[in-house]
């Protein structure tokens, strides 16, 4: 009788419709959007304010990465340098932004005496917003090219990435400073070694970034006019997503270009969905159609739309969230004004606690590819599968789960074992 109250509940948390959106919060930028917002699902679920820190966007200029590079699988994770080309732009004054060109011809051989006539009929150079391993520095970066990072190129033999010469110029020409830069090498994918100084050869540093020395982090920042190194971000595992200001690309009539956007971009490890068509009260985590991704600017900026003096909210936008530890919740934009940012944040029931934990369970691996592998300390007498919108796919005495057949999504398992009832759920990639 227990087992049937329980899974009679399991069931219907899984169908239930939300009607409603009650849990409101906000991430504040400040007039121009000068700040940083970086938020967390869970604190917002455990204290009803998910914000982690508020930092400054406006003192730095080059962010380094110090995640590792993965090789093979993600060889470009650890070699992005990121250009804050949002800096100093301010289309009330006309003032230009921040921006990174490479200098045609020119090489590190002759660093002293380069040419930069043309200058700013150069393109300049801007990073990804689909995904944060994609820099400015690595612009034309290809998969099939894995170790060709643009401005170095990975030696087997040393296990180095050597830089190739290349001589790129950070410059802002309405606060008049240009720097010129050689990346010289990552070291054993633990040092980086850069050369930054003015074009007329003054002011040279030579930095020397450890990337140990900040673990459990993506990026380290740089201003090039101070010279000084900061830890703007929280730790990996504090923070889901990032209020910002960036370069999103934006059709303006035509193709989509380059254009400054303030915006949210996710955690390298979330998945975000953008259920499009129906607003908060209309849709729910059983009946959402829109697929998981990894773009980092799934949620990005298009939320809200500039009517000429204000934004106007596109309420049928509702973004549903994975986080790393496989919680589950739904966010809808609600309002846009002097850089505040207000918003509905809601919990999957489903994810808040598991209903009966009695056995140990594991099951794995997850997300997956359809073949699931469930091991428990206790005997196994059979599992279900249900979908997301709580309809039975698969009834099974087999610890061993096939699910390629079935479309990608969120699956949830009851698994029956001699010691009780364990609620599990899994993502089909």
């Amino acid at each position: 009788m227990k087992k049937s109250i329980i899974l009679c509940a399991f069931l219907l948390s899984l169908s239930s419709v939300f009607a409603q959106c009650p849990a409101n919060d906000s991430a504040i930028m400040g007039s121009g959007s000068v700040n940083d917002v970086y938020y967390s699902f869970k604190k917002f679920s455990q204290t009803g304010n998910g914000v982690v820190s508020t930092v400054s966007n406006t003192n730095w200029h080059l962010a380094f990465s110090v995640m590792p590079s993965n090789f093979p699988n993600n060889p470009a994770n650890g070699v992005a340098i990121r250009v804050n080309s949002t800096l100093g732009e301010n289309p009330q004054t006309q003032s230009t932004g921040t921006n990174l060109v490479k200098l045609p011809g020119a090489n590190a051989n002759n660093w002293r005496g380069i040419d930069t006539t043309g200058l700013y009929a150069l393109q300049p150079l801007y990073d990804s917003d689909s995904t944060w391993n994609l820099s400015a520095f690595t612009k034309g970066y290809k998969i099939s090219d894995p170790f060709n990072f643009i401005w170095g190129n990975y030696n087997p033999t040393t296990h180095n990435v050597e830089g190739n010469g290349s001589v790129y110029v950070l410059y802002n020409k309405s606060a008049n400073w240009y720097k010129k830069i050689n990346v010289k090498e990552v070291t054993l994918d633990t040092m980086w070694h850069v050369i930054i100084s003015n074009i007329d050869n003054t002011d040279s540093q030579y930095l020397w970034i450890n990337k140990r020395a900040f673990q459990n982090r993506m990026f380290v920042y740089y201003n090039v006019l101070t010279n000084t190194l900061s830890l703007r971000e929280p730790l990996m595992d504090q923070w889901d997503v990032v209020w910002t200001k960036y370069k999103g690309m934006v059709s303006i009539g035509g193709p989509k270009v380059p254009y400054t956007v303030t915006g949210v971009l996710s955690h390298p490890k979330l998945k975000v969905a953008k259920n499009v068509g129906k607003n908060c009260d209309q849709v729910s985590f059983s009946d959402m159609t829109a697929p998981y991704q990894n773009n980092i600017s799934t949620i990005g900026h298009d939320w809200k739309v500039f009517t000429g003096m204000s934004y106007s909210m596109v309420d049928t936008f509702v973004y549903f969230v994975n986080t790393p530890d496989f919680h589950y919740y739904k966010v809808s934009m609600k309002s846009f004004k002097g850089g505040k940012t207000t918003f509905n944040v809601l919990q999957d029931q489903m994810s808040v606690e598991p209903i009966n934990s009695t056995a140990a369970v594991k099951v794995y691996p997850n997300p997956s590819n359809g073949l699931i592998q469930v091991e428990s300390a206790d005997l196994v007498d059979h599992i279900i599968v249900y979908n997301a919108m709580g309809q039975t796919v698969l009834n099974s005495s087999n610890t061993v789960l096939d699910l390629q057949a079935m479309p990608s999504g969120l699956y949830h398992l009851a698994i029956y074992t001699n010691k009780g009832l364990v609620l599990s759920s899994v993502v089909k990639s």
